[in-house]
Order: structure tokens, then C-alpha cells, then sequence
């Protein structure tokens, strides 16, 4: 074969190989594109509190890193169900991002009849943020000093005593209501739409007491306004080590397990989960991110999203649990 007739062939793997070269090229390129364009970050709870700062904390960090706008949305009340439902008109994209709650991810599953979103197959989880401590406190008049004093004080005033929760058919909502048939306890279980409001009358005295999130009422406390009486978890809150625990074998604790978690809709490609997981981890472990957690008493998790995956699970069985031995339209 001469030189002549071996150079079209030559020529055409050539521009073959050119060809492969190229096409895997847009590919890398397309998936490195992402994002895009903005991206959405729903916060399912009113603005100003404990979870919206975390949310917008968490949208500044990731501008930088991901090279576009992070636009943060409240879309509050309704258990949370408004925001996930708007999660879920958007494309499985990575764009779209929702702060779920345990209220949105594990309970509402188990006290919602005919919930239309089912979380174990419509959203993937990208991380569990951070752990969510509650308290229970009262005004700073009031005698009781320890939940051993509210309890005695209950018992003492059957039907007369009410507290406050700060949503409905949250992780508070069950635990008290869990408390109160565990313990045989008679008083008013009352929900608010967030914290603002539910603090007003406890200051006001409309309320006897409040379960909240450290972080939602942690100003009134600091303010002198309001008294804290235990810590609703057997680990000690390092801002406030002196605060009495609870212990999960007894049954006179009155025990919270939160946590805030970041999704996505199921079916965002998982290198976009990845991605997302590798930037949000990076942010929350940065100095000022550490440091805002720690004004609100919450500690980081950050967990892969597989482990979220198994962990969330584990979560909404424990609350079906839960849900199975309370009536919290009785509550």
C-alpha cells in the first residue's frame, strides 16, 4: 500500500478520534455548567427565626462557591407542606433547595391524612445540617425553677395549665403530647404559628410555659424576660452547661430530638448531590458559619447523603412510634 492511498485513512481516524474527543468534552463541560443560573432555597418557616437565619446564612456562603445567586423564599405555616409542595413544581435540577424540618421530613407522614408528598421517595436528602435543641421556660416570675417544679405544679392544677408550642404537629408538638399520656398529666397543649407570637404570651401571661427552639427564644432568656426550667435532650447545651438534662430511660423526661436538613427532589442527578454536599459542608464548617450555630445553641452533623438517607429513615419510624401512641387533635 502506498503512502498516497494510506493517508484518507489516516485522516479519517484522525478526525474521528477529534470527534470522541469533542463530544466528551461537551459532556464535562455540561455537567461542570451546573449551576447555571440561580438557585432557590425554600425555608418553610417565618423569617427572622432560628431555621431562616440558618438558611440565609447558609445562601451567602454558597453564592461564592457556586458561582450564582442563592435566592432564599419563606413560605411558612401549614406544617411546612407549602414549601415542600413549591420544591416540588420545580425541576429535579439541583436549583431548587428546601430546609426541611423533622415536622416536613419524619412526622408529617404519620399526622397528616392524605399528605401530598410522600418524602421517602420525593425528595433525596443532601445532608442533615445540624442538631435542633429545645428548652421548655417560663416567665422569670414564675416560682418553678426545674421541670420537676412544672410537673408538681400540674399535677397541683389539673386542666389549669397551659404551653405553648411553636407549630403544629412539630417534633415539640409530639414530644409533649408523648410527655403528658406518658405521665398522666392534664393541661392545654397550645400551637403557634413560630416563636414571636408564642413568647409575647408567655411574657403577657396568656401562657404558662413555652417548648421552643433555644435558638428561637434565646434573646428573651438573655434579656432576663424569661427563665429556662431543662434542656429537652440528655446532652448538656455548651451555652448553657448549668441547665438541668433529661434522662431518656425515665419516663419523667420530657425528650426532643430535632434536626434541620437540606434536600432536593428525587431525581436530581447525583453528581449535582455531590456537588452541593461538598460546598454546603465546606460552608457550615467555616469559622462564622461555626460561630453562628453556636449563638443558637445548635452543633453541626453534616453527614453524607447516604448516611442522611439511612438516618432519616431510622427518624421517621421512631416518630411513627410516636404518632401511633398520641392524638394530637386531642392535644
Amino acid at each position: 500500500m502506498t503512502r498516497t492511498t494510506r493517508l484518507p485513512a489516516l485522516l479519517r481516524g484522525a478526525f474521528a478520534c477529534a470527534a470522541l474527543l469533542a463530544v466528551t468534552y461537551a459532556g464535562a463541560a455540561a455537567g461542570a455548567a451546573w449551576p447555571d443560573r440561580p438557585l432557590r432555597l425554600v425555608v418553610p418557616f417565618p423569617a427572622g427565626g432560628s431555621y431562616d437565619i440558618i438558611g440565609r446564612t447558609l445562601a451567602r456562603k454558597l453564592e461564592p462557591r457556586l458561582g450564582q445567586p442563592v435566592v432564599v423564599e419563606n413560605i411558612a405555616g401549614g406544617a411546612t407542606v407549602p414549601g415542600a409542595l413549591s420544591v416540588l413544581k420545580e425541576k429535579a435540577d439541583g436549583n431548587t433547595l428546601l430546609l426541611a424540618s423533622d415536622g416536613t421530613l419524619n412526622i408529617n407522614p404519620h399526622t397528616i391524612k392524605g399528605l401530598r408528598y410522600r418524602p421517602d421517595t420525593d425528595f433525596t436528602p443532601v445532608t442533615v445540617l445540624n442538631t435542633v435543641p429545645h428548652w421548655i421556660i417560663t416567665r422569670t416570675d414564675r416560682k418553678e425553677t426545674n421541670l420537676a417544679e412544672l410537673t408538681a405544679y400540674i399535677r397541683k392544677h389539673p386542666g389549669k395549665v397551659s404551653i405553648s408550642i411553636n407549630t403544629v404537629g412539630g417534633a415539640a408538638h409530639l414530644a409533649l403530647a408523648e410527655w403528658k399520656r406518658q405521665n398522666g398529666l392534664d393541661f392545654t397543649i397550645v400551637p403557634y404559628r413560630g416563636s414571636p407570637p408564642a413568647m409575647a404570651d408567655l411574657i403577657g401571661g396568656q401562657t404558662y410555659a413555652h417548648v421552643d427552639v433555644i435558638g428561637s427564644s434565646v434573646n428573651y432568656v438573655s434579656d432576663g424576660k424569661a427563665r429556662p426550667l431543662a434542656a429537652l435532650q440528655g446532652k448538656p447545651v455548651a451555652q448553657f452547661p448549668n441547665l438541668e438534662l433529661q434522662k431518656p430511660e425515665s419516663r419523667d423526661g420530657l425528650l426532643i430530638g430535632a434536626n434541620l436538613s437540606l434536600v432536593v427532589r428525587a431525581g436530581t442527578p447525583p453528581e449535582t448531590i455531590d456537588r452541593l454536599y461538598k460546598e454546603v459542608k465546606a460552608s457550615v464548617q467555616e469559622p462564622d458559619f461555626q460561630a453562628r450555630l453556636q449563638t443558637l445553641a445548635f452543633e453541626s452533623v453534616l453527614t453524607p447523603p447516604a448516611e442522611s438517607r439511612r438516618f432519616l429513615h431510622a427518624e421517621t419510624l421512631r416518630y411513627g412510634a410516636i404518632a401511633r401512641n398520641v392524638d394530637l387533635e386531642a392535644n
